[in-house]
């Protein structure tokens, strides 16, 4: 059904079934009133032949009938058996002369069979009881039959006229039918293929461009042209809007990237200005007691010193990896590296423990035998650090913020689209 459906609507059935349709409805109309009036001109004609024997037989008998009134024998019963003679034979030559068959009946009895077989007669007797005029095949040969009535005598008279003496007259009908189908089959393959030059091979054109997924350039016919060059129109506007879209959600990347690296930077330049404000409180403190740093100072300010570093080294590599993205080389193989977990959360407590309020107690649960992991390092630090400002941030009364490595399984299940 759906073949059958795609054939139905396919734009060579709709050009072709119109075709054929005009096609039949062409010839019908031609045969009702030209074909049909050329075959009953033909056999008017041969009906004509056929009267025009039957009324010289007529006037045979009518001739013989008076010529037996004028010789006062009409009551002699001999003398007309006699004259029905003569005229029989006068009709049998007739016959011949015009190359016909004819039967004689009288009160039942057959006179005359000229040119017939026994066969032959009696066929065409059964078939002239009932008609005029009619035709006729037996063993194979077409006849045509009139028959007519002399009441004088009451002789009934069938006239047989084999068709292949209307051969030429036949053939001429034969020929007319054959012309005009063969002009009808010639006008709709001209119609066909000016239908297939004219709607088929512009829209096969325009189409075929557009799978190709280029614009259609069709010059030719006006509405086709008209339709191709708005189809051209409308892939350029789309193409258009899509490279605006395409580029609106660059920005919006952009954007967000511009948030969130402005995010990290701030992070980390409290941490380096936190450490410094320490350093700073603890110089000033001793120039104050005018004293020397003690051991433990000088240790502590090595520890903020390192935490300052550590954090200017991360905005380095932060400004590298923005230097790649701008040259679209955000995984290069030197920033893919083995990292060291516990290490990073360890520096990260540290950093943390500096800048977050007091309020949040920031502990660290390490499994020693963790694996070594590839990656890259500054994009964990940064995915680490915003999962930490935001547990900040959810914490505004003060809270606990653990942080902990440990080796799991991770099972992912794909569901499928109707799951």
């Amino acid at each position: 059904m759906k073949d059958l459906r795609h054939i139905t609507h396919s734009l060579t059935f709709r050009i072709i079934a119109p075709a054929i349709l005009l096609i039949l409805v062409t010839g019908f109309v031609l045969y009702m009133f030209v074909l049909r009036y050329v075959s009953d001109f033909t056999d008017r004609h041969i009906k004509d032949s056929l009267m025009g024997i039957s009324r010289e037989i007529y006037n045979i008998c009518d001739r013989n009938l008076n010529e037996l009134l004028k010789t006062g024998l009409a009551g002699d019963e001999k003398g007309v058996r006699i004259k029905k003679g003569l005229t029989i034979g006068i009709i049998e030559e007739y016959l011949h002369q015009n190359k016909s068959k004819g039967i004689i009946i009288e009160k039942g009895n057959e006179l005359l069979a000229c040119c017939l077989s026994p066969e032959l007669s009696k066929a065409v007797i059964k078939i002239a009881k009932d008609n005029t005029f009619a035709n006729m095949e037996h063993d194979g040969t077409k006849y045509y039959i009139y028959q007519m009535h002399f009441e004088p005598w009451d002789w009934h008279i069938v006239l047989l006229k084999d068709a292949a003496d209307y051969s030429a007259l036949i053939k001429k009908v034969r020929l007319a039918y054959a012309v005009t189908s063969l002009s009808l089959a010639i006008a709709g393959l001209l119609m066909f293929l000016y239908f297939k030059k004219s709607i088929k091979y512009p829209v096969n054109k325009i189409i075929s461009s557009l799978k190709a997924g280029n614009q259609p350039e069709y010059k030719g016919i006006y509405e086709f042209e008209f339709l191709s060059n708005s189809i051209a129109e409308m892939i350029t506007e789309r193409q258009r809007l899509m490279k605006q879209v395409i580029e609106e959600q660059k920005l919006k990347g952009i954007r967000v990237l511009a948030s969130g690296v402005a995010h990290n930077f701030n992070n980390m330049l409290v941490g380096v200005l936190g450490y410094a404000s320490l350093i700073s409180m603890k110089l000033e403190d001793a120039k104050r007691g005018n004293r020397a740093l003690q051991e433990q100072d000088i240790g502590e300010l090595l520890k903020y010193t390192e935490t300052i570093e550590s954090s200017a080294q991360k905005a380095s590599r932060l400004a590298r990896e923005l230097a790649g993205l701008s040259r679209k080389r955000m995984l290069e193989k030197e920033s893919v590296v083995p990292i060291n977990v516990n290490k990073l959360i360890t520096e990260l407590q540290r950093l943390l423990s500096g800048t977050f309020p007091k309020s949040i107690e920031i502990t660290a649960k390490m499994n020693e035998g963790l694996p070594a992991i590839k990656g890259d390092i500054m994009q964990l630090e940064q995915a680490l650090l915003n999962i930490a400002i935001n547990s900040k941030d959810a914490m505004p009364d003060g809270g606990k913020l653990i942080m902990e490595t440990f080796v799991t399984d991770i099972v992912i299940r794909h569901r499928d689209r109707h799951g």
